[in-house]
């Protein structure tokens, strides 16, 4: 019993630790405008503009600010960064219950299995409280890290509403909040005349 308790748990374990590996992103645009926002992934969402980061997920910290001359890109930058908040207490609260849980279950173990001599017949039952103790401390920690999941994503699709937002009206033009000079199309300005050709 112990044995595959044990097995179930660090096989858990395992799992919940690896699901976080993913890859990144290794191509950056090499052609935006002065002001434009582009995405990139390495083990966290960023967002960058004019060669610097200037936010990243979680929780969004300074995007609200840079997009902040676009009323709508604003609202869903703050809701991005309420969002990604409230994904990594939700996620913390999740990790503690289940470290609580997989505490409970071992220390149940210890005590029946180490401490409690062998002869004694009520030894597996006893062993349930302890048993249904951490299952439950972990089925609570699975709930909270499910809700921090959900509040994450809601938390990066507002901050990428928020970046189209501002780039269809303000960085793909080539301006910014702190410098709104939108630069002039390209071969709008009069060319000049070529070498050996008089203008009328």
């Amino acid at each position: 019993m112990s044995g595959r308790l044990c097995a179930l748990l660090v096989a858990a374990g395992v799992a919940a630790g690896t699901s976080g590996c993913v890859g990144s992103t290794y191509y950056t645009p090499q052609v935006v405008a002065r002001g434009e926002l582009t995405l990139r992934y390495d083990g966290g969402y960023e967002m960058v503009a004019g060669g610097r980061t200037v936010a990243r997920s979680l929780p969004w910290r300074g995007l609200a600010e840079h997009v902040r001359c676009v009323p709508e890109a604003a609202l869903q930058a703050r809701e991005a960064s309420h969002s990604g908040r409230s994904a990594i207490a939700l996620s913390v609260i999740g990790a503690l219950f289940a470290g609580a849980g997989i505490a409970v279950g071992a220390t149940g173990a210890i005590v029946e299995y180490g401490v409690r001599p062998p002869e004694t017949e009520a030894r597996a039952s006893s062993l349930l409280p302890w048993l249904g103790a951490g299952v439950g401390s972990l089925l609570v920690g699975a709930l909270f890290a499910g809700l921090g999941r959900l509040h994450r994503n809601r938390a990066n699709g507002h901050a990428v509403d928020a970046m189209n937002y501002y780039n269809d009206a303000v960085g793909s033009l080539g301006a910014t909040c702190g410098d709104l000079a939108y630069p002039a199309p390209a071969g709008s300005a009069e060319q000049p005349a070529p070498a050996g050709q008089q203008t009328q």
